[in-house]
């Protein structure tokens, strides 16, 4: 009777306990996922670090020692674009098909061996081979365009936060490696640098792609976002490349970002000059040049801010919009206040355009042939940025500073107009 009474007793307080819910596989913030944007947001730092922003402090060194023109160098810059945006297209399929892990590893591979080669170059005409193919090659494989695959396969309900975690870390590229490569060259000159900033390749970067990053959540037994179940958002979920290359959606999205990229490309190669052509001290100018880094980053908080309550087409008008606004305070500066407005506005919408570009393509194609897509467009805004600078410095020869920096602004008032009719057309 009394052992009776006990099992019953046991059995209702058994039956008071709160169940514990079954623990899905992989809680939201223990989720791989994460580790891998912590990690590609390092390499993305070293990536640009060592390419995009190393490539101006080498002008001046280079042209001394090798007795290069600077028509020379900024070819060698442009021509790196294009091979970047070529290379892109030719290896997007395998990305695609076989993920980023071993293209991100032989990007950071080809970036520090070509570094490495550079460092010997015994003439001009080898410095600027060297650049535009090696670095060109290195940049496809470990730009944004192949990060943003990354993240396009790991997460779907929480990209735009992922994207904006990656490109936030990623705005301290030039925070970084301005002061790091100009204490480097300034220490040991310019060859003992580029060996130097090939180790954070070689060492940080390869070891990074290789053993954390990883192709598809479902690899692994995992969906994207660490959802405890499918979401809908599979591998083979989106439009083939070939149905998004024929879409009117993708050719207005493409030609809004690649006006835009025309001419902020431009801007940025000609500010720091036509501050000075207005009486700034060069120190002045090239401080406040600087701070279009920090800007970036409210720029990107924002994006991530206003992801899920505008339409992403609408919000690309209004980030190019933005962006016109800005250049033109700089074509109509008056004072130092006009310019740090310029600062200020133009950074926060150029900062907004990287993880809004990629969010942009996953939201409208899906993950299906995200790489393929990414690359095509990438050919299109590669052709953009290199003819910007050459099209409106022609201008600024021709009629200064001032009339190149309207053009920009018309511009970019277009490609804000094209980004318009791509709302109606993908929100009607």
């Amino acid at each position: 009777m009394i052992r009776s009474v006990s099992r019953q007793v046991r059995a209702r307080a058994r039956a008071k306990r709160p169940r514990l819910q079954p623990r899905t596989r992989t809680p939201s913030s223990r989720y791989y996922g994460w580790r891998i944007v912590t990690a590609l947001g390092v390499t993305t730092i070293i990536s640009y670090g060592t390419s995009q922003y190393l490539f101006s402090l080498l002008v001046e060194p280079v042209r001394a020692e090798l007795g290069a023109s600077r028509a020379v160098l900024g070819s060698a810059y442009a021509g790196s674009v294009l091979v970047a945006g070529l290379a892109g297209v030719i290896l997007a399929p395998l990305l695609d098909r076989f993920g980023a892990r071993l293209l991100l590893s032989a990007g950071s591979l080809i970036s520090g061996v070509t570094l490495c080669a550079l460092a010997r170059a015994p003439n001009a005409t080898a410095f600027a081979l060297l650049w535009t193919i090696g670095m060109g090659a290195g940049a496809a494989l470990t730009y944004y365009p192949v990060t943003f695959t990354v993240i396009a396969n790991w997460f779907h309900r929480d990209r735009a936060r992922a994207l904006t975690r990656l490109t936030f870390m990623g705005a301290f590229a030039s925070t970084v490696f301005y002061p790091l490569a100009a204490a480097l060259i300034a220490h040991g000159g310019w060859r003992n640098a580029l060996f130097e900033l090939a180790l954070a390749q070689l060492l940080i970067a390869l070891p990074l792609h290789a053993l954390v990053v990883r192709r598809h959540p479902e690899d692994h037994g995992l969906h994207p976002d660490g959802a405890a179940e499918a979401t809908g958002w599979e591998a083979d979920s989106g439009w083939t490349a070939a149905a998004a290359l024929r879409s009117g959606s993708f050719w207005l999205v493409t030609t809004a970002i690649a006006l835009s990229t025309f001419a902020t490309t431009a801007v940025l190669v000609l500010h720091v000059a036509s501050l000075v052509a207005r009486g700034y001290s060069i120190g002045t100018a090239s401080t406040l040049a600087g701070f279009l880094g920090l800007a970036y980053i409210p720029g990107r908080w924002l994006f991530d801010r206003l992801a899920g309550v505008v339409a992403l087409p609408r919000l690309l008008a209004g980030v190019i919009a933005l962006e016109a606004l800005a250049v033109a305070l700089l074509a109509g500066q008056r004072n130092l206040a006009w310019v740090a407005a310029y600062v200020v506005a133009f950074g926060v919408a150029y900062g907004a355009m990287a993880p809004l570009r990629g969010a942009l393509v996953a939201s409208l194609f899906g993950r299906r042939a995200y790489g393929t897509i990414i690359a095509a467009q990438g050919v299109a805004l590669a052709v953009a940025g290199a003819a910007g600078p050459a099209a409106l410095g022609a201008v600024a020869d021709a009629g200064g500073y001032a009339e190149a920096l309207w053009y920009a602004v018309a511009a970019l008032a277009a490609g804000s107009a094209v980004a318009a009719v791509a709302g109606r057309r993908t929100t009607a």
